[in-house]
């Protein structure tokens, strides 16, 4: 078996406000393998490979040859002190706002680094720093704000998240001048200050970044999960399966139907299943519902709404590039109160992240 590698760079450099430089370089692996004759079997993964994060004026960040590769670097002048990497794991993360905040739990490959912050630099201006150049960069800000206030439920959520992360647990490894010691992480555990998170998705492959900054002392805590990549065409639908569903159960589920993690932007993977749902609508007469589904975790209320628009960017998807009329179409959002499977495990809450095509009566 063969690895065949073309490296492919698109630079994206950020200097809104000449606060923050931020460059990605993006590497595409094809996966050859022998068969009895050579044949290209498929594409197995695309990573972001950043070169560096750098603040105007400002030379490289102390230890970063040292580094585990990162997607975000670190706020320039920072000095690296330790850093942990963990082929397969699970990590924790807050979405949404203050008050419909929710919790995800992601599978994948987990990295991170704790960091001290540049002299003179407070943590307000890294925040911004950050949420300028992610936001440039094309990463969806999934939180962004102040968690410190002492009996605060969004203080306890980050908290408690570093616990189930098993931060103190994580295999880190000194790098650079520092060295990370045990009162150093309850600091960044105990005491957070500002904690934001981020995802960005390329060729089906998302990558979730987030910042922990701390009240009490100068260290900061990055740290990524990229997930692991799901094996493609396990599930394919087609035109037969979906008029069968129908026919036999009123409703039919749409596999291949994906989105962005916490957010209602369909991913550019699902076009397949559009397109069969699409040569459905129109071998059929009638109306439908499109009914957006997620599991159970994080807030009801977020859950319910992100239901809602989910199964709104589908119909606009069908309308506008599949010309599908909008009025044999109504939108609907259940949010967790429809499973298929059990929630208690990944594998039953993806199956309950779904959009099911409803038919609906004459009215």
């Amino acid at each position: 078996m063969a690895l065949e590698f073309w490296p492919s760079s698109e630079t994206v450099c950020f200097s809104k406000r000449q606060t923050v430089y931020l460059y990605l370089d993006w590497d595409m692996f094809l996966l050859a393998g022998v068969l009895g004759r050579m044949k290209m079997i498929s594409r197995i993964f695309f990573r972001l490979i950043p070169l560096a994060f750098a603040l105007l004026g400002f030379g490289s960040v102390p230890g970063a040859s040292a580094q585990e590769t990162m997607v975000v670097q670190p706020f320039a002048g920072s000095a690296y002190v330790a850093q942990f990497y963990l082929d397969f794991d699970q990590m924790t993360v807050l979405e949404g706002d203050r008050e419909t905040f929710s919790e995800r739990t992601l599978e994948g490959e987990v990295r991170g680094v704790v960091l001290i912050k540049p002299e003179g630099k407070g943590n307000l201006e890294i925040l911004r720093s950050f949420e300028t150049a992610l936001t440039d960069a094309g990463f969806s800000i999934l939180f962004s704000d102040k968690v410190s206030s002492r009996g605060d439920a969004i203080r306890a959520a980050v908290g408690d998240i570093h616990d189930r992360n098993g931060l103190v647990d994580r295999p880190f490894e000194n790098i650079g001048d520092g060295s990370l010691s045990g009162s150093n992480i309850d600091q960044i555990r105990l005491f957070p200050e500002f904690y934001l998170s981020a995802s960005i998705t390329r060729d089906g492959q998302e990558t979730v970044f987030v910042l922990n900054l701390s009240s009490e002392r100068d260290h900061y805590l990055m740290e990524e999960v990229t997930i692991a990549a799901m094996e493609e065409n396990t599930v394919v639908i087609n035109e037969e399966m979906l008029n069968r569903q129908i026919e036999e159960a009123g409703s039919a589920v749409l596999y291949g139907i994906e989105f962005d993690t916490g957010t209602s932007v369909i991913r550019p993977s699902s076009t397949y299943s559009l397109q069969v749902v699409a040569d459905v609508l129109r071998s059929r007469t009638g109306n439908y519902y499109i009914v957006g589904h997620t599991d159970d975790t994080g807030a009801f209320d977020f859950n319910m709404a992100l239901s809602q628009k989910r199964a709104a960017s589908v119909i606009a998807a069908l309308t506008r590039d599949y010309s599908i009329d909008p009025g044999r179409l109504q939108p609907g959002g259940v949010g967790p109160m429809a499973p298929v499977a059990s929630n208690d495990n990944d594998a039953g809450r993806q199956l309950n992240r779904r959009v099911e095509l409803v038919r609906r009566l004459e009215q």
